[in-house]
């Protein structure tokens, strides 16, 4: 079952991508790992293109206190509210092996359920 917030205001991880991404899929392995720990996200193109700024927005804005941000040169980083926007948990890149991905996304998780990371 895949768990998408969409429409409704309920709790999730916000992934905030820039706009000027041109190929979502290739973020598709963070949202797997997102997906395994049973967390639902939300994902959402935004003008602006610096990837702490996005995590930052989206962590603020999450009920969970997470987010993700993706700018268009394929850098991704993980963010938590209660950090600073210079000092992000995790950063990796969309070249990176899917492993990789598909781990930070499963930490974005694990973050919310206050569990070890992978």
């Amino acid at each position: 079952m895949v768990m998408k917030a969409y429409e409704y205001e309920i709790p999730c991880i916000y992934l905030y991508h820039s706009s000027a991404l041109e190929d979502t899929s290739r973020f598709d392995e963070i949202l797997w790992g997102i997906e395994e720990e049973g967390i639902p996200y939300d994902v959402k193109s935004l003008e602006c293109n610096n990837s702490e700024e996005l995590s930052h927005l989206g962590a603020v804005k999450s009920k969970l206190a997470v987010g993700i941000g993706v700018d268009s040169e394929g850098k991704v980083t993980l963010a938590f509210n209660k950090l600073s926007k210079d000092q992000p948990l995790f950063t990796a890149h969309l070249d990176n092996d899917p492993n990789i991905l598909r781990d930070l996304g499963a930490n974005a998780g694990r973050l919310v359920k206050g569990i070890a990371f992978k």
